[in-house]
């Protein structure tokens, strides 16, 4: 067979389907070649031989993958293709992914723009393949005539075990921090844990020779604006990553690995300072991001920075809540926890200007700037922190009625508000966020929404509102869900609020001990999917899910609960419903993938 020596793509056989490697890799449809036949096709009569996939818009189902025969050669074994899906796109491809990554992904973006694009422009080969296969596995669901992202991310995975190692680089850590939000985008947390551990350290490694580079010869790098640049790329690489890390400590047990008040990596200049490769004339520290260090209001041009800030402050507000769910059963937190979280979430607050804070300014002014998803992460972050610091306090055991419990009830409901409609307003504007964390901010407002159409608290706008809101949050998530794995668990808490709605004969009939068996392992497995084990009896199985019989629903009888006053029965009711909206640390495990292959230690 020394003539298949002569062949680029090897396709090994005896001359009867599958190949070789067809067959060790248990493939059934194999279709073989001569690989002297099929050096004689045009190069680009393969290209056009290559999956394309179509790119989902808003209105269409997921992305499938379709397959197109060459004209040029019938008899081609498509899986024995290059291994290599980069090599034969071109740069337009590739500025056009570099463009959709600095729009839907505002976060995690560290891309010197001008200097990419020069260099795509000039030679896309000279580009790390690994890189661009990392920004292909977030941004080809967006991109017509792609293949689709798996192919990407698998190429870029085999790349990255093999490579990982080696010395470190800048393009290898930011190719780590991408793939780690491919992973958790798929529902995948541990292996995005991994990456992200990964990447962590690539950076810290990296800083540490700049800074000791930087030290050494000082003159050098303040006359070098390439210098500057790479290191100002390397900053806001640390920084991104550093608000990965907490969304992914947002959704998984395990707690961020960095503080932000004790980092002494300067923060990101400003976005105009940055691409103009401009010296900023001020370097702030965490340490200085308050009122006293501040001298004026910080713009969504540090966008960035007030994001990463956001990020912090959420997912110890988040902590804060789980800790404190956990342990319901006993005292409720200490006052002054949520006093101390609710200072920082308001300072935050107040060093944002006017035009960065919404309701006071709408979206679509920064759409017309580009800004427009920067723009909804910040407020995502901010009302979503308002909505789990709320919630404690509502489940702490305050009571529609007094002060202090509406204005903890109205919080809540204006939160969920505000996030269906900054979303809202991105996506009139042919600009939605169609993100990971969007879909998990969705995720909660929905389920307050569903609160809502039940709740003996009034609604702003009513029953009808919230009903109203619950639908638009529902197809928005089901839009989400066409470019990212969907989460089965809303489905399951609305039959669970229809059936609270429809039978509100059982409200003093659902109080504890006796209460409905649905959220009660939340902080275990963190899907409602699960019931408690001791009262797996009462439920029926169907599909490999835990669903609770609707018949269950009236078979705990008033005469079995406790003595207790109707209103405090009301409210106990009420607070076992509004747990449901809020999901624990492992609120990943609503993904379609299932928690235990994700946690399998969980139980």
């Amino acid at each position: 067979m020394s003539h298949y020596a002569q062949s680029k793509v090897k396709c090994i056989h005896n001359g009867q389907a599958p190949c070789h490697r067809c067959n060790r890799l248990n493939r059934t449809h194999c279709e073989l070649t001569d690989p002297r036949a099929a050096s004689l096709t045009p190069r680009k009569s393969v290209k056009r031989g290559r999956a394309v996939r179509a790119s989902p818009s808003l209105s269409q189902g997921r992305p499938q993958a379709v397959a197109t025969q060459s004209t040029g050669n019938q008899n081609v074994c498509h899986h024995c293709e290059s291994p290599n899906p980069i090599a034969t796109l071109p740069a337009a491809t590739i500025i056009h992914a570099c463009d959709t990554y600095r729009r839907k992904f505002p976060v995690v973006n560290f891309l010197h723009y001008p200097s990419l694009i020069a260099e795509v422009s000039a030679d896309s080969s000279a580009v790390d393949p690994v890189f661009v296969a990392s920004l292909l596995s977030l941004c080809a669901r967006f991109i017509p005539r792609l293949a689709s992202e798996e192919v990407y991310a698998d190429y870029a995975r085999k790349q990255l075990a093999r490579r990982a190692f080696e010395a470190p680089s800048l393009s290898m850590a930011q190719s780590l921090v991408m793939i780690s939000l491919y992973e958790w985008g798929s529902g995948r947390p541990y292996k995005a844990w991994m990456y992200s551990g990964m990447a962590t350290y690539m950076i810290q490694s990296l800083l540490k020779t700049a800074d000791d580079s930087m030290e050494h010869n000082p003159d050098e790098f303040y006359a070098s604006q390439a210098q500057q640049t790479q290191y100002e790329q390397l900053v806001r690489t640390y920084w991104a990553q550093f608000a990965q890390d907490c969304e992914l400590s947002s959704g998984a047990r395990q707690h961020f690995a960095l503080s932000f008040d004790v980092i002494k990596v300067p923060l990101p200049i400003s976005d105009r300072d940055f691409n103009f490769s401009l010296q900023s004339p001020t370097r702030w520290m965490p340490k200085d991001l308050n009122r006293q260090s501040l001298t004026a209001p910080l713009t969504i041009d540090h966008g960035l920075t007030i994001v990463t800030r956001g990020f912090d402050i959420f997912v110890r507000i988040l902590r804060y809540a789980n800790e404190s769910r956990r342990g319901r059963e006993s005292e409720s937190p200490p006052h002054r926890a949520f006093q101390s979280l609710l200072a920082e979430l308001d300072e935050w607050r107040a060093l944002q200007d006017v035009t960065v804070r919404f309701p006071d300014t709408h979206a679509l002014a920064h759409v017309a700037l580009g800004y427009g998803e920067l723009f909804a992460y910040i407020n995502l972050v901010y009302f979503m922190s308002v909505l789990f610091l709320y919630r404690d306090r509502v489940l702490a055991g305050i009571a529609w009625g007094t002060i202090e419990g509406d204005d903890a009830f109205n919080k809540l409901f204006t939160a969920s508000q505000s996030i269906g409609g900054i979303l809202s307003e991105l996506e009139s504007s042919e600009t939605p966020v169609i993100t990971p964390y969007a879909g998990f901010s969705v995720f909660v407002a929905a389920h307050i929404n569903m609160y809502g159409t039940v709740s003996p608290h009034p609604y702003p706008g009513g029953r009808e509102r919230a009903e109203t809101e619950k639908k638009a949050n529902f197809a928005y998530l089901e839009r989400v869900c066409k470019f990212w794995p969907g989460w089965r668990t809303v489905q399951e808490a609305n039959r669970f609020y229809e059936n609270a709605r429809n039978h509100p004969g059982h409200v003093m009939a659902v109080a504890r001990p006796g209460h409905l068996a649905l959220a009660g392992t939340l902080d275990e497995y963190g899907d409602i999917r699960s019931a408690r084990r001791h009262e797996l009896p009462t439920m029926r199985r169907r599909r490999g899910e835990t669903i609770l019989d609707e018949g269950d629903m009236g078979r705990h009888s008033t005469s079995q609960v406790p003595d207790v006053r109707p209103m405090a029965e009301l409210h106990e009711w009420e607070a076992e419903l509004l747990q449901w909206p809020f999901i624990d640390e492992t609120w990943t495990s609503g993904f379609d993938t299932g928690v235990e292959a994700a946690w399998p230690n969980l139980g």
